[in-house]
């Protein structure tokens, strides 16, 4: 997501006095906005559609980690659990919490 410094900073004070403006500025221009209080940065304001593509991409970047050190595992021989004692310890697992309630 790229900003433009001199147009995507903006006080707390200027945002709150044009909130509607700014709101459909920054919808508009599909980037985040810098808000500063007393001249130092405080907060960024991001539209919906960026947050939601930069969520997706940091959730697929966590699941490309986990598959990675999944196989990195698997190359140096780890092979996890058999089936049959996973499935059995969900099945105690399950008798367990079903006992409790």
């Amino acid at each position: 997501m790229n900003m433009v410094l001199n147009i995507d900073v903006l006080s707390m004070a200027e945002f709150a006095l044009n909130t509607r403006e700014h709101s459909a500025r920054l919808k508009q221009r599909g980037r985040a906005t810098v808000l500063t209080q007393d001249g130092e940065a405080a907060a960024v304001l991001v539209p919906v559609e960026a947050y939601e593509k930069m969520a997706w991409e940091a959730h697929e970047h966590q699941m490309d980690q986990r598959l990675k050190s999944a196989v990195d595992a698997y190359a140096q021989g780890e092979r996890g659990t058999p089936a049959r004692e996973f499935f059995d310890s969900l099945y105690r697992e399950d008798e367990t919490t079903t006992e409790s309630v």
